[in-house]
């Protein structure tokens, strides 16, 4: 008896094979995200590097291509964010010129959702505590404290044009230093309700008309220009954004890294001042915040066409107040920044 030999597959069961790989290859998604750092070396044009002072880690985003001696931006996150958070702004500033370093002043700050009123849901008492007197004079001194040992440490920098940007928590430091000597301009991204120093460094206060308080501490996203009405006139400008979030004003892209739809949305983040740049990246403080955002946030990749491109205008805008401040450069006529 001859061995059974199995039938062989007609045309047609081949053909339906192919079509059902070709499907399940197709089901499968876009590719996986990239990692920031690859993104930021080849896509961008940006070198990356961190260095460490007094235990708290400075992270520095610069373009690849910038000489040494580059004016500086200090960069303060806020609640429940690491000194890697922040990235959106850090290239637009670092593709116009300027090299970015960022440093969470406090421990208890980048800590914050994985704390104990955190795990037990008490997002107004934490914001009370971290936006408290308290907590706001240790950060404004740690900020203090760490200023000379990061002058030390990068010597290069042209530290006499500086500016000191800050988001939320970072954005009340940043308005409370405005006083302090060393700084040429100010900016304050999505600030509490708050009273600044009325003299000072020339101020830009960021904020949108939805830049709701996830903590529940404000009443109204208006609110967040109570610091803008304190500037001396003459002092301080406001740059009132649209369609854009508290937490997509953080300018940090969700833990996956840099989102396939962040990629193709064209230019975005375009910076004027010395040049231009789109950002993006993977922030710290992951872990679970209030409902609804905070520093955290959902992800910035799925905000929408209206919120990417009211972010753009806010990261063009925030460098041409750079190079106006820093490089001498006028603002331009017609610009959406409201002078005090």
């Amino acid at each position: 008896m001859s061995p059974h030999r199995p039938a062989r597959p007609d045309r047609r069961t081949l053909l339906l094979a192919a079509i059902c790989l070709t499907l399940a290859a197709c089901a499968g998604g876009p590719p996986e995200p990239k990692p920031w750092v690859e993104t930021a070396t080849r896509e961008l044009g940006l070198a990356l590097a961190s260095f460490e002072v007094q235990g708290r880690r400075v992270n520095v985003t610069r373009s690849a291509h910038a000489p040494a001696a580059t004016p500086v931006v200090v960069y303060l996150p806020g609640l429940g964010q690491g000194s890697d958070a922040g990235q959106r702004w850090a290239t637009a500033w670092a593709q116009a010129g300027y090299t970015v370093l960022a440093v969470q002043p406090l421990e208890a700050d980048a800590a914050a959702w994985r704390s104990e009123l955190s795990r037990t849901g008490e997002f107004r008492e934490l914001g009370l505590l971290h936006y408290g007197d308290a907590l706001r004079a240790d950060r404004l001194a740690a900020l203090r404290r760490l200023l000379p040992a990061m002058q030390a440490a990068q010597p290069a920098l042209d530290w006499r044009r500086a500016a000191l940007a800050g988001y939320d928590t970072g954005a009340q430091t940043a308005l409370d230093s405005r006083g302090d000597a060393g700084w040429q301009a100010v900016l304050a991204i999505s600030p509490p309700a708050m009273q600044a120093p009325a003299h000072g460094a020339p101020t830009l206060v960021i904020t949108s008309e939805v830049d709701q308080d996830p903590l529940g501490l404000l009443r109204s996203p208006g609110e967040r220009r109570q610091a803008f009405d304190t500037l001396a006139p003459g002092s301080g400008w406001l740059l009132m954004l649209g369609a854009v979030s508290h937490a997509a004003l953080a300018g940090t892209l969700a833990p996956e890294g840099w989102h396939g739809q962040d990629q193709h949305r064209g230019p975005a983040g375009m910076g004027g001042g010395l040049g231009g740049g789109m950002g993006g990246g993977r922030g710290e403080g992951h872990a679970r915040g209030p409902a609804g955002g905070g520093a955290r946030g959902p992800r910035s990749g799925s905000a929408t066409e209206a919120a990417q491109s009211d972010l753009g205008s806010g990261l063009s805008l925030s460098t041409t107040f750079l190079a106006a401040q820093l490089g001498g450069q006028p603002l331009p006529a017609g610009t959406q920044l409201l002078p005090r």
